[in-house]
């Protein structure tokens, strides 16, 4: 297996994982009534309407997330949502205190946003056949 391989399969891997989880959050904002995630938000200060905002990126950016459709877009939203964590609800010691996971999390989508993921991935697929295409046309 080829050194461009190898990492194209951690990647993968790697997306996946973050896809879940973010999915798995989504998922248990809404499960039972968004209100609860709305009052924490206000009760740290941040409108409540932002609530099903972050949800619904939660949620829909972690299943692109899996597919690959998307990846860098999602991962540059997964950064500004992790950001908005690590500043408001997560202030304090910065690697500390329980924010390791939050820091993990943000890291792995700054790497998904300069690397991209391609292996077995929706937007592989289709830049592929948008290169036939070319090819076959030109």
């Amino acid at each position: 297996m080829n050194m461009n391989r190898s990492v194209e399969i951690g990647l993968f891997f790697s997306r996946i994982m973050i896809g879940l989880i973010f999915v798995l959050h989504g998922w248990s904002k809404f499960e039972g009534g968004i209100s609860g995630t709305v009052g924490f938000f206000e009760s740290i200060g941040i409108p409540g309407f932002l609530a099903s905002v972050v949800a619904i990126i939660e949620l829909v950016g972690g299943a692109a997330m899996i597919l690959g459709l998307g990846t860098r877009v999602f991962a540059a939203l997964f950064i500004v949502v992790m950001g908005g964590v690590l500043l408001t609800a997560k202030v304090g010691q910065p690697f500390m205190s329980g924010t390791e996971f939050e820091y993990l999390m943000l890291a792995g989508s700054l790497t998904l946003l300069f690397t991209g993921s391609r292996f077995l991935a929706v937007d592989h697929f289709f830049s592929r056949q948008g290169n036939a295409r070319q090819k076959v046309s030109a």
